[in-house]
Parts: structure tokens; sequence; C-alpha cells
């Protein structure tokens, strides 16, 4: 998805040749099987910002890039756990002060929104009317279309294998159909761009993981439609769900994460135990969950930076080298922002859709991650086995 948004924003910008490499299909991997939240709602400003950058792409798709990506406004919902409200109010009034169309909603409120909650009638929430979902292949695969109109090269089935430089130039990449040159390179190519970058001596610190997600059919009172309920992220019970399509849920879990190395990645395998805990998690706030008809699921992978926060910028040390890696999560909803971005730093030298300067790649090195006022997760909402990989706070889409 970022690499097609980036793609699409340079020949926006008239840049000409550029080339878009995937070694498979367009949206056939991780972006394709993304939970395709779409939301402005971080702890984070720097993060906040970029997404509310991203919002309007989605929103004006036709005019902007051209055909349908799924977007629909359902309305979000950022649930929290009762200890945590006096953070949720803190963040929220940061989030209006840059712009951000988002308030407070007690549980009266909550509960006219979205009837089929189970409230025990002191929650609190964040209501973003604005946001919603969108379709991760028909987004990945519409930018992709429309950078090809604008001269992009788009080519499937080619891998990159290498990153081939001089000095401290790049000069271009080595793929599995011969040599490309190129005098700007740009990573987008998340888990994967570790094993390219390791040979220049760059260690972006990532750590691959599978995350999951569960479809299944959409179980009354949950309202039918495309836009029929809300999207919520429900942090008091570590859960997020989505409408799909006309009549079924996606389920996903905030912070349930396998270690790469112990899937096979090809096959995108549900993980033993899942389902279970899916349901039982989603249940506890919409009661029809717990027996709704599973349809399918599907898990993809995930590169993780260790503030949980996405790397943009040029590579340390590597004139003409940039990245876009480290997404953690949350790339898909930020990329029409994040390629504009990106565009804008290499035809420019400046990024001006959003700042991303706090991104940089150096910023672990120069002892400056990114944080934020988080929330907390219940204990029995993950694999408390597999905490250590994700810190205490987890990950959401």
């Amino acid at each position: 998805m970022v690499g097609s948004a980036i793609a699409f924003h340079l020949s926006r910008l008239g840049v000409p040749d550029v080339l878009l490499l995937e070694r498979g299909e367009v949206a056939g991997r991780a972006s394709g099987r993304s939970g395709a939240l779409v939301r402005t709602h971080y702890p984070n400003l720097d993060e906040a910002r970029i997404a509310l950058a991203a919002l309007p792409w989605f929103e004006e798709w036709p005019d902007r890039v051209g055909g349908d990506c799924g977007f629909r406004a359902t309305g979000f919902l950022q649930m929290v756990d009762g200890r945590d409200h006096a953070t949720l109010r803190h963040n929220t009034a940061l989030l209006r002060d840059i712009g951000v169309t988002t308030r407070l909603v007690d549980h009266a409120e909550i509960g006219e929104l979205e009837p089929a909650l189970r409230l025990t009638g002191d929650e609190l929430a964040a209501y973003e009317p604005r946001s919603g979902y969108a379709d991760p292949v028909a987004t990945t695969r519409g930018f992709a279309r429309a950078a090809g109109r604008l001269g992009t090269q788009v080519a499937e089935g080619v891998a990159v294998t290498g990153l081939r430089t001089q000095g401290d130039r790049i000069l271009g990449v080595h793929t599995d159909a011969g040599p490309v040159d190129a005098p700007t390179v740009v990573l987008a190519n998340g888990n994967w761009s570790a094993a390219l970058l390791s040979p220049l001596g760059i260690a972006p610190e990532l750590t691959p993981i599978w995350a999951q997600v569960m479809f299944v059919a959409r179980p009354a009172p949950l309202r039918p439609g495309p836009a029929g309920h809300l999207t919520i992220i429900d942090r008091a019970n570590g859960c997020y769900l989505r409408p799909d399509g006309p009549d079924r849920t996606l389920l996903g879990l905030s912070a349930y994460r396998r270690p790469m190395a112990e899937l096979d990645e090809e096959r995108g395998p549900e993980e033993p135990g899942f389902a279970e805990l899916v349901r039982r998690q989603a249940s506890r706030r919409i009661p029809g969950l717990s027996d709704a008809p599973r349809v399918h699921g599907h898990g993809g992978p995930l590169d993780v930076t260790t503030d949980r926060r996405m790397l943009l910028g040029p590579a340390p040390g590597v004139a003409g080298l940039f990245l876009a890696v480290g997404m953690s999560g949350g790339g898909f909803k930020k990329a029409p922002a994040i390629g504009a971005c990106l565009a804008e730093l290499i035809v420019d030298g400046k990024a001006t859709s959003a700042p991303i300067d706090p991104f940089r790649p150096t910023r672990f090195a120069e002892g400056q991650p990114l944080s934020g006022l988080e929330y907390s997760l219940p204990a029995d909402g993950v694999d408390p086995d597999r905490r250590d990989l994700l810190g205490e706070q987890g990950l959401i889409h």
C-alpha cells in the first residue's frame, strides 16, 4: 500500500521513469491483508497529523485518485478502560487542537451511536464521525493503477534481491530479473527491508510479527450494510471490529501477535486459539459475536519498531536511499499522506503535507524515540507469553 502510494505521488509531482517493483502481485501480501481501519485517534500527535492528512484522500478518492477504494465513513469509536478516562480526555483535547474531528461521548450517547454494544453505565469514548474503513486490496491496487496512468511502470512478479551502491550513494537495485539503475530508491517493503539494508551496515529496529483477523457472519443486533455499524477499537476488552461488506464483520485483537519465525508466511495460517480468544473478547462488548458463524480468517506480517511507530526519510549514510518501513500495524490509514510526504521530500527536499522529521530513521540512535500517553490493555486480551515482543501497550490497526 505504502509503495503504491509513493509511486502515485511521485508521478503526480511529475517525476519521470518511476518504477514500482512488486515481488508478487500488488496487494497480494501484507497490504491486502490489512485490517484497513481508517481513523485519526492516536496518542502521539505526530502520528495523528499524518493520519489526518491522509483522511481526505479516502473521502475524496474518486476525484483525487479515481475509482472506488471501498471507503465507508461508518464513524469510529475509541473505547478505553475506566482507568484511562483521564488520558482519553487529555488526548482527545490535543487531537481537537490539531484539527481532528472528534468528541467525547458518554455511555448514553455511545448506546445511541451503536445500540448493539453491551454497556455498564460508566463508559467514556472518543467518537470520530468521518472515520471508518476501506477495502485494502482496492485501495492498494487503485493507487498502483492511478500511478500507471500517470506514467509509473508497475512490475509485478519481480523480487528485489539487493541494493546497488557505490561509496555512499545508491545506484539502483538487484532483482531476480536483472539489475535496475536508479539514482533514487525508496524501500517500502516492510519486514523484507532489513535483509536488504543489513549488507550496507544499516540495522533498522524492526521486529517481524504476524497479525491475525477473522471474518464472521454479522449477527443481530449489529446492523447490516457496508456501513451498518461503527468501526470500533475497544481497549477495555483488547479487540477491534468493523463492517466487511453487507453482512460480515471483521474481528481482531489489539495485541495478539506471533513471531514470524514460528509461521510459514506464504500460507497465512490462522493461529491456533485465535478464533476462540477473539470471540471471547469481542462478545464481552457485543454478545451476539460469541457464536457468529466464522466465514474465513487470514493473517499478515507487520514490521514493528521499538517505539511502535514508522521509519520515514533518508537512510543513514546512503545518499539517494529512502525508507518508508516500520509501519507497526498502522500504515494503511496513513499511506496516502506517507506517499505524499515521501514524494515531496524527494522532489522538493521537504515534506509539506505533514511533518515527518519526528519519524526519521536515525531517531533511535539519537535517543529520541516517539511516545504518547497510551491506553492500557486487559491482561486476558493478549497472549501473555508474547507481551515482551510488543511492550505492554501492544498494537492496533
